[in-house]
């Protein structure tokens, strides 16, 4: 399988290769003329052929690639410490989120500020991480201060993961029906959802799930959900 550039506007019309993917295809893969690659931009694929001389790289695009089935799931994680956002924003990627929004509750350790810089990180981690993964788009992501500045009325289905939640699980409410609905997926931060958050959902209309009987830690809970969807996704074609 041919490795895979997620392309500027630039280096798309001019059919060229500047950034540092350039330095990733010479000294990294070494690759060389008529290798194989695979180029995107704007939610397409294609197969394309290299040209190199010297420093200088171009391609030329033999095929469009087929587009798999997605499922828009937005992803709304409590802020959480440390360097756990870097690993959410790397695996939520891989394993087929939409959008991640990382916003500030109740029982976040860590505080929402510098979200720029944070935000031109992650933007280099999940575009590896959609590369390495083969998607055909990188994930949105963004940063809120409260719940409150998010517009719910936007998604048609609503999960909310709790662990106090011990009946209802995520297999009993998603089922192949919704995956053309847009998804939000809630997981809290270190020390979960409090009373008072339960009620703003509750108010939202969203599905209280339960993800099983362990107690998943923060930055791994949304992959378990997402790896659910990715599954019944598949069970469609």
């Amino acid at each position: 399988m041919a490795q895979r550039y997620f392309l500027t506007k630039n280096d798309f019309e001019n059919k060229s290769i500047t950034t540092d993917d350039k330095h990733h295809i010479l000294k990294v893969m070494r690759m060389r003329s008529n290798d194989f690659i695979e180029v995107c931009y704007l939610k397409t694929c294609y197969l394309a052929k290299l040209s190199i001389n010297e420093q200088q790289i171009s391609y030329e695009i033999i095929d469009t690639l087929a587009q798999r089935r997605s499922v828009d799931v937005t992803l709304i994680q409590g802020l959480p410490k440390g360097n756990k956002i870097d690993i959410i924003s790397k695996y939520a990627t891989m394993f087929g989120v939409s959008k991640m929004l990382f916003v500030q509750m109740d029982r976040s350790i860590a505080k929402e500020k510098n979200s720029d810089n944070k935000i031109r990180r992650l933007n280099l981690i999940t575009k590896e991480a959609a590369e390495l993964a083969h998607r055909f788009d990188i994930p949105e992501i963004a940063f809120f201060k409260s719940l409150k500045d998010i517009d719910f009325k936007t998604f048609d289905l609503i999960l909310l993961a709790d662990e106090n939640e011990k009946t209802i699980m995520l297999n009993t409410v998603v089922k192949t029906t919704d995956l053309d609905k847009k998804i939000a997926l809630i997981i809290g931060p270190e020390g979960g959802i409090s009373d008072s958050e339960r009620v703003f959902f509750n108010q939202k209309n969203a599905h209280i799930i339960s993800l099983g009987d362990n107690i998943l830690p923060t930055e791994i809970a949304a992959i378990y959900a997402l790896s659910y969807i990715s599954v019944k996704n598949t069970e469609l074609f």
